[in-house]
């Protein structure tokens, strides 16, 4: 019996502190030595050194899965449901009795206490039914691991849409300030022209209002990427405090796929074949039919081998009894009956789901393709327009024009930069829909089929 205990577990105390745990969150940094090894073990191309001087969409996203909460309890699960594996192939145990007997007789040279009995019952599983149940639990690991990749594409996802908006955004505001620089400038020269009689009061106010209206958009701009930093911080699972100073870099920004690169039926066939969620849903259903197995296996009933030894009287017993229960009044139809309808019921989620996943690719297509057709018609008018502006800022330069002229043509170049930079941030973002819709990176920095995240080093954070 002791050497039977002696395996057993001993529980371990880990007491969540609440202060401590905020404490390890603000201290998380992305220079951490663990972190440094987990991108120098992860990275296709290994850095030069770590921290990386400047940060792209891989490096940020292997920082997403070795920091963000959601992996971890996607982790956790998958350790959960491996240990119900181990649940379900157990044996069951066999079980012991053993009591004393007191004899009433009055024979003083009698002992009255003696061994009275001594029983073993052996439980035996018959029809493979611990067989079928490991498998089904080994499914449900299975879908429990599919799982977690969808968890890591989920965190990759956010961090590539963090980043698209926080790159723009930088690039937005720098336009803003400069649009603000722009009309300060144009107002002083209108100002200057109604101080000599050139231009009356109207046009100065004018001149000033859309000043005040260029001051809100550049302030606004700048809020923008503030709350980028804290949105791309929040991705990552570190405090914003930790991008501090922090350089980014994506050289495939502003060379987004072309549209003849993704056929429909190309993008339909990603998206069955790499959707992590459809190959979750034949896993259940896999563990599904498992367990009507099981509930079918359960009509036969197990068997007991029970023996025992007794004394009694000076003699000794022994005892053999077998012993099973007999299937007259139900023959476990109710539990397959639900077993088999829960498989049907996997069964017709996978259909919705996959024909729900071949809509989604294929208006996330269209979606990006709109938005790349937009794309080049704002760059060919922001374009002419900075043909237009170099006239101009010639034309200045020859004395052929005034400064106030340039200055408005400025200002249009301006604003189609900015329609250029917004169809731009459109594409992207509608480009990483058609990436969720087909969880698969379509860009020119990342590409090949998405399943799982690096396994995290224990401890290391």
């Amino acid at each position: 019996m002791m050497l039977a205990l002696g395996g057993c577990a001993s529980y371990q105390p880990r007491p969540l502190d609440p202060e401590r745990v905020a404490r390890q969150f603000e201290q998380r940094t992305i220079s951490n030595p663990g972190l440094c090894a987990y991108l120098d073990a992860n990275l296709a191309a290994r850095p030069l050194a770590c921290p990386p001087a400047r940060w792209d969409l891989a490096a940020l996203t292997l920082v997403g899965f070795y920091y963000s909460p959601d992996i971890a309890v996607a982790d956790t699960q998958v350790q959960s449901a491996a240990a119900a594996i181990v649940t379900a192939g157990a044996r069951p145990n066999p079980v012991v009795g053993l009591g004393p007997q007191y004899d009433l007789r009055s024979s003083p040279s009698f002992a009255p206490w003696a061994l009275g009995y001594f029983s073993l019952d052996l439980p035996i599983e018959t029809a493979g039914k611990r067989g079928y149940r490991t498998a089904a639990s080994e499914r449900l690991a299975d879908a429990a691991r599919l799982a977690a990749g969808e968890t890591a594409w989920s965190v990759r996802s956010r961090i590539r849409t963090a980043l698209v908006r926080l790159l723009l955004d930088r690039i937005d505001a720098d336009l803003a300030a400069k649009k603000q620089r722009t009309l300060a400038a144009a107002v002083e020269l209108i100002n200057a022209r109604v101080r000599t009689g050139y231009a009356g009061a109207p046009e100065l106010d004018l001149a000033r209002s859309n000043l005040g209206g260029a001051r809100l958009a550049a302030a606004q701009a700048q809020a923008r990427v503030r709350a980028d930093d804290g949105a791309l911080a929040q991705a990552l699972g570190i405090p914003a405090q930790a991008l501090t100073g922090v350089e980014f870099s994506w050289d495939a920004l502003d060379d987004p796929p072309e549209e003849q690169s993704l056929s429909p039926a190309e993008v339909q066939r990603m998206a069955v074949l790499n959707r992590i969620d459809l190959r979750r849903e034949l896993a259940q259903y896999s563990a599904a039919d498992e367990a009507l197995k099981l509930e079918i296996a359960e009509q036969y009933p197990d068997l007991n081998l029970a023996g025992g030894y007794s004394w009694e009287g000076g003699e000794n017993i022994f005892e053999l009894g077998p012993s099973l229960a007999l299937p007259v009044f139900n023959q476990n139809q109710g539990p397959i009956g639900q077993a088999r309808a829960q498989r049907n019921l996997v069964a017709a989620q996978f259909l919705a789901m996959q024909a729900e996943v071949i809509a989604q690719a294929r208006i996330a297509l269209i979606n990006y393709r709109g938005a790349l057709a937009a794309l080049a018609a704002a760059r060919s008018a922001a374009s002419h327009q900075a043909r237009r502006y170099r006239q101009a800022r010639r034309a200045l330069a020859a004395g052929e024009s005034d400064a106030l002229a340039a200055s408005t043509v400025r200002l249009q170049d301006l604003d189609t930069q900015a329609a250029a930079l917004q169809a731009l941030r459109n594409t992207q973002l509608a480009l990483g829909a058609l990436e969720d819709a087909m969880q698969r990176p379509l860009d020119q920095e990342a590409s090949g089929r998405f399943t799982f995240p690096p396994p995290r080093p224990q401890g290391g954070q």
